[in-house]
């Protein structure tokens, strides 16, 4: 395939925002070479008979000349324009899309709001790695997607008319955030979920992930006031406290709060408050994907793939050409040694992935390789892998030789530190043992749990054959202080 035909764009004209996304298939996974995105609410510009101004239309066609231009020095061949909610409901769409069709060289596409729910959740899939049911939120400009999935599969898909920029014209026009206003625009959210509502209650989901500006703004905030990511409704209510306590739009400034998100805050913040006393959501997180995302993966045409954090493993591999079957070996001798202890079950896939580019590193230099896994593993794009997860696999690869960092340990919260404490013996131990293309001598080898620590059971016939190997073992005691000294069996 040609470098050309491997590259892909993607336009979203959103009714708050418009987006331009160019990637490059490298090894099987999309890197992101360029991504523009521009301010242009084109929802505010639609009055009650849903026609949209001139004004709103010139602030779009603006933008597009911006990213046909942009376009055109690419020379892109697959490029797909979607327009969402604003253009859907824009009695006089048809006009702005003859001259944005112009301007972008490529026609663009008005998606129904089933479609776009479709494709945020395909995004979320390639992006994001779970099990069991996932609710994702979508709060647009102009429309609410709400998608009840599970693995790669959508279940129930809806569009919702509400979104931040409709919400501040209606409920926030007179600049004022009075608990009146919130109140207002927090029971309207209620209303417009109304007819759906029972279609999510009918079913339970183990995780809900929020894939908007909206969401994004709400944890960088959390953030900077010291609290973690995770978004739950006593701190949506703690937010809209400090919201109303500014009095004023003008005077709405919130530790972590970007200039270019204020204006829609707290519209934004009340729909995500009646979502989740409707929905009884109890917590979410960011998505690390949606929309735009999803159409590439069209555009790729690449198969999902229930397991995207395997996906994105193997992706690593062949792209820093790291050895597949040492890293195979390292990774089944890991798992066997967790087995023998007992690490806790939920995160062990998390030991399979961190098997499997333990060695990482070593595609920059040997001696500093740990060094350079955590670098390369806290810069690169995860998907698939949440920022706690994220955090484990560096604490595990980032370690899989040389002295111990415990601080990455303690950061990861993916697990307790001393399941990651075991984790990390059971790499650190089987990459010893499995040596070079030896994994096969140490089937015999057994992990024990002792009073003082943990030490390996390794026959006599594999010690004698093996004396660098007990070196490394005896070095690895003074270094881990879980592990004890292995001892062959009489």
């Amino acid at each position: 395939m040609s470098a050309l035909n491997n590259t892909y764009a993607v336009i979203d004209l959103g009714s708050n925002s418009f987006h331009m996304m160019v990637v490059d298939n490298v090894a099987g996974a999309p890197r992101v070479i360029s991504k523009v995105k521009r301010k242009v609410r084109l929802a505010s510009g639609l009055n009650e008979n849903n026609v949209l101004s001139h004004e709103a239309m010139e602030r779009g066609w603006q933008c597009l000349a911006w990213f046909g231009e942009h376009l055109s020095q690419l020379n892109i061949d697959n490029v797909k324009v979607v327009a969402t909610a604003t253009l859907r409901l824009a009695t006089n769409a048809e006009k702005f899309c003859e001259q944005g069709n112009k301007l972008l060289g490529t026609p663009i596409n008005i998606i129904s709001g089933e479609e776009e729910a479709a494709l945020i959740y395909h995004g979320m899939a390639v992006t994001s790695n779970g099990s069991g049911k996932r609710l994702i939120i979508d709060i647009g400009g102009a429309s609410t997607e709400l998608i009840l999935g599970s693995g790669v599969t959508p279940i129930v898909l809806n569009s919702l008319n509400m979104g931040c920029v409709t919400w501040l014209e209606r409920y926030f026009g007179d600049n004022l955030l009075s608990q009146d206003n919130f109140s207002a625009a927090v029971a309207a959210a209620k209303e417009t979920l109304l007819p759906v509502k029972h279609d999510y209650l009918a079913h339970q989901w183990q995780l809900t992930l929020g894939a908007s500006g909206s969401v994004q703004a709400v944890q960088e905030v959390l953030v900077a006031q010291g609290l973690n990511e995770e978004i739950t409704l006593d701190k949506l209510y703690q937010l809209q406290a400090q919201c109303i306590a500014c009095v004023d739009q003008d005077r709405l400034l919130l530790d972590g709060l970007k200039a270019e998100r204020r204006v829609v805050f707290v519209s934004g913040l009340c729909i995500l408050i009646a979502l989740f006393e409707e929905l009884a959501i109890k917590s979410m997180l960011a998505s690390g994907g949606a929309l735009r995302e999803g159409v590439i993966h069209q555009l790729s045409q690449e198969s999902l793939s229930d397991d995207i954090c395997l996906k994105t493993c193997m992706s690593i591999i062949q792209r820093f050409q790291l050895n597949t079957l040492q890293g195979q070996h390292v990774a089944q001798l890991a798992a066997q040694f967790a087995n023998d202890i007992s690490v806790d079950g939920s995160v062990m896939p998390m030991l399979n992935y961190a098997g499997l580019i333990h060695e990482l590193g070593v595609s920059v230099e040997y001696i500093e390789a740990p060094l350079h896994a955590r670098y390369l593993l806290s810069n690169m794009p995860l998907a698939g892998f949440s920022k706690q997860q994220t955090l484990l696999l560096i604490a595990l690869v980032g370690n899989f030789k040389g002295d111990i960092a415990q601080y990455l340990l303690s950061e990861q919260g993916c697990c307790d530190f001393n399941s990651a404490q075991e984790m990390l013996m059971c790499l650190r131990l089987a990459v010893i043992c499995a040596g070079r293309y030896q994994g096969a001598r140490c089937q015999s080898v057994k992990l024990l749990r002792t009073d003082n620590g943990f030490t390996l059971d390794i026959p006599s016939s594999v010690a004698k054959q093996s004396p660098l190997m007990m070196v490394q073992l005896d070095e690895e005691s003074a270094l881990n202080p879980l592990f004890l000294i292995g001892h062959p069996l009489q």
